[in-house]
């Protein structure tokens, strides 16, 4: 897989497997500890880009909003809003969400489209807007917010900051903690 953009004057870093992996698609906590580091080695290698995190202590959060119809486009609100206001360029002619196949029926999965829908519409009123279901494997930006989130995720959950601290310069801002 090749994780490289094709700009002009860029030469291609790509990802070589090792022995007995395979490199259909990405996933931090699935893959083995030398293919993250080279997957984060390249991420870091391209041209400027940021990331944004929510983090959301499960059992801290009110019994009510639990259920994934409510829980999601609630936390999913925060982190659109944050990453939508006033971080859009100029001349942005449209925006484009990406989601991974919501797991979950689609009464429920249908909420979380109109919570990215309600979001766009409030932050981007004038630039047209799309939200598209793609499966992990199939779209490189999904993979690339895998690695980040299960960055954050190991640094909350377990005190391992080791990627954490190397996908830090990434990190648009000090990740959002609304149980605090």
């Amino acid at each position: 897989m090749d994780l490289s953009s094709s700009r002009s004057g860029c030469r291609p870093k790509r990802i070589k497997a090792g022995p007995g992996e395979s490199l259909s698609s990405f996933h931090a906590c699935e893959d083995s500890p030398w293919l993250r580091d080279r997957v984060i080695s390249v991420l870091l290698s391209h041209a400027p880009w940021s990331f944004a995190a929510v983090v959301v202590d499960k059992a801290k959060v009110n019994p009510s909003t639990y259920d994934p119809q409510h829980f999601y486009p609630k936390f999913l609100a925060m982190v659109l809003r944050f990453i939508l206001r006033g971080r859009v360029r100029p001349r942005t002619s449209r925006n484009l969400n990406y989601t991974d196949s919501l797991p979950m029926v689609k009464k429920q999965a249908t909420s979380v489209q109109v919570a990215i829908k309600s979001s766009c519409q409030r932050e981007l009123p004038d630039i047209p807007f799309h939200v598209l279901n793609h499966r992990r494997e199939s779209n490189a930006s999904l993979q690339v917010a895998d690695y980040c989130c299960w960055s954050v995720c190991r640094k909350w959950e377990h005190g391992n900051t080791n990627a954490y601290h190397r996908l830090k310069v990434r990190l648009a801002a000090t990740e959002i903690y609304p149980m605090s």
